[in-house]
């Protein structure tokens, strides 16, 4: 940070259709009583009343300017922001958040007193609709361990040296719910992250946030994924509070994880699996992956119409590119095949060959005269995907 007692300071608000709360954002952050700040909307093309409220507050006060065309979302938005700021300090607030008096202020002193620190957050409440309190946000002090546990910083209480911030290359533009707290991961690998005892923000709940809409479907999934790439694991209090998925089924939060990514996830090429799901006594699956996120574990999950007995045993032969992997012995009507990958390559392809056959069409369970078994979902995992799906089963 320069030697100036007044570095600037940038806010970025990202927006889109967001008239109804914009008006107080932004009142929040031009009557801070430290006044050296830009503040900077990143809009997405609103088709509401948002420009006007902009262009009435951008002729009032030369510290706002604005932009507003189509983007690729809130995360594509705020690295937007960060190419134009000028600050030495960068906050990041959404159009339906506001500060509290002093917020600014405080973010600064306490950048100003400890130059070891990369950023700075505060304590937050949790506002309704109206900006009313509903609750605080449970906030501690951050660091890389806690961060693996829990999302400790509210994201609009927030403040980042610039230098950092572009040093992390911005918000991963591949999320569309959890940059905040995956950006808060990578800056405590490498920066201490400190902390104001006091409450300088509110984060707004309400009906249309994506806090309420899209935390189950959307929120979760990159959670796990994130925990996944940059600890390896993923720890127990995340395990519980996602255990609505459990009741689900693995297999239902994995297909989420592979819906909510914007990257390509290892995939299954052709498979000689029937439409009632039935495979041939040798059942072929060719996977496809990416060099960024290579295959490393493919699952089955497999049924029989009853458990094998000892008479008429089942045993599963994998094949991994031609060679042999393992002979999985089946004693149970529903059973689970994991089958290791080689990431190394762009294509795999996994045989299993079964030791007797059924014949679905006299059984009356299915079309197939002649099948191995019925799987009922096929599933190649990247790294990241795998340890997820090992924490929860």
């Amino acid at each position: 940070m320069s030697n100036s007692p007044f570095p600037l300071v940038t806010i970025i608000t990202p927006s889109f259709n967001q008239g109804k709360f914009i008006q107080e954002t932004i009142d929040s952050v031009l009557q801070q009583d430290y006044r050296h700040i830009e503040h900077i909307v990143v809009d997405g093309g609103s088709t509401d009343n948002t420009l006007s409220i902009l262009q009435r507050n951008a002729q009032a006060d030369s510290r706002l300017r604005y932009i507003s065309e189509p983007d690729r979302g809130q995360s594509h938005a705020i690295n937007k922001g960060l190419a134009m700021a000028q600050g030495e300090i960068i906050g990041w607030l959404n159009s339906d958040d506001t500060y509290l008096p002093g917020a600014i202020r405080k973010a600064v002193e306490a950048l100003r007193l400890h130059p070891e620190w990369g950023m700075v957050h505060g304590h937050c409440h949790v506002t309704n609709e109206v900006n009313s309190i509903i609750s605080p946000f449970p906030t501690e002090k951050a660091d890389a361990q806690k961060l693996y546990n829990t999302c400790c910083i509210c994201q609009p209480a927030a403040f980042i040296r610039r230098h950092v911030f572009e040093q992390m290359g911005g918000v991963d533009e591949n999320l569309h719910f959890c940059m905040d707290y995956e950006l808060w991961m990578r800056v405590a690998k490498q920066h201490i992250i400190g902390n104001i005892p006091e409450y300088v923000a509110n984060a707004r709940l309400h009906g249309d946030c994506k806090s309420a809409t899209k935390w189950q479907s959307v929120g979760i999934p990159e959670v796990l994924k994130s925990l996944a790439k940059h600890y390896g694991s993923i720890p127990f209090s995340w395990v519980a509070y996602a255990s609505q998925y459990q009741g689900q089924g693995v297999y239902t939060l994995i297909n989420k994880l592979k819906t909510a990514s914007a990257h390509q996830l290892p995939r299954v090429v052709t498979m000689n699996r029937s439409l009632d799901l039935w495979v041939p006594p040798i059942f072929r699956v060719q996977i496809a992956s990416e060099p960024h996120t290579p295959a490393q574990l493919f699952v089955i999950k497999g049924r029989l119409p009853a458990p094998p007995d000892q008479k008429s045993p089942l045993t599963l032969t994998a094949l991994i590119n031609g060679h042999p992997y393992k002979a999985f012995p089946i004693d149970q009507a529903s059973f689970q095949l994991q089958i290791p990958l080689d990431p190394t390559k762009a294509s795999n392809v996994v045989d299993i060959a079964a030791s007797r056959m059924l014949s679905p069409a006299a059984l009356r369970l299915g079309t197939m005269q002649t099948a191995g078994f019925m799987a009922e979902e096929v599933i190649p995992l990247s790294r990241e995907e795998a340890i997820v799906f090992r924490a929860f089963s």
